[in-house]
């Protein structure tokens, strides 16, 4: 029964230590690599546009982050140094969108946790020792001109996730990559 008690009790106290862990441990990172946002999960409702359309408004929305550092600056939001801003990990799963699957006719939908780490794992990075950062799109809403995007924090060498939140951007802008990257530049607004 001591055994039980014990193990019942340590386990408790990981589990709280490891819940708490995540923004004190964001607070302990001075740098990150950036690797833009992965659309490969996301689903879109009520927009007119192709899923072919959406898929090359994807890509460029992603070179925004070098094109336009300025305005798309994770780091600054974050007041954290971004070491490296690489875009070939999700420009290759981005790439690999199942167009058949992008559009949804729900108003709602997003990932769960099995989802989230399924979709970091997928990530083709070198494991390379350091903090990793990624928006993965899950619901770009027309009809609410909305955007919701996970952040997603992990250490790059296991792909363990560190911190991790919701956050969501209204879209505007003119032209399909504009209002999308609307969403993400609003979202920014919110780190």
């Amino acid at each position: 029964m001591k055994k039980l008690i014990l193990f019942l009790f340590v386990s408790l106290s990981t589990s709280l230590f490891c819940f708490g862990q995540g923004k004190s441990a964001l607070k302990n990172i001075q740098s990150i690599k950036f690797y833009g946002v992965d659309y490969s999960q996301v689903k879109i409702f009520g927009a007119d546009e192709s899923p072919a359309q959406f898929k090359e408004a994807f890509r460029r929305i992603n070179e925004l982050f070098i094109t336009e550092a300025k305005k798309y600056n994770v780091g600054k939001q974050l007041k954290k140094e971004v070491t490296e801003i690489s875009l070939d990990a999700v420009n290759q799963v981005n790439e690999n969108i199942d167009l058949s699957k992008l559009m949804t006719p729900k108003r709602e939908y997003s990932l769960n946790k099995e989802e989230i780490k399924a979709t970091i794992d997928a990530l083709p990075i070198q494991k390379t020792s350091g903090v990793g950062m990624v928006f993965i799109a899950q619901f770009l809403d027309k009809s609410n001109n909305r955007g919701t995007y996970e952040v997603v924090f992990f250490n790059t060498e296991t792909k363990e996730i560190i911190e991790e939140w919701i956050t969501s951007g209204k879209a505007r802008g003119f032209g399909l990559r504009n209002y999308w990257a609307g969403s993400i530049h609003s979202a920014l607004k919110k780190l």
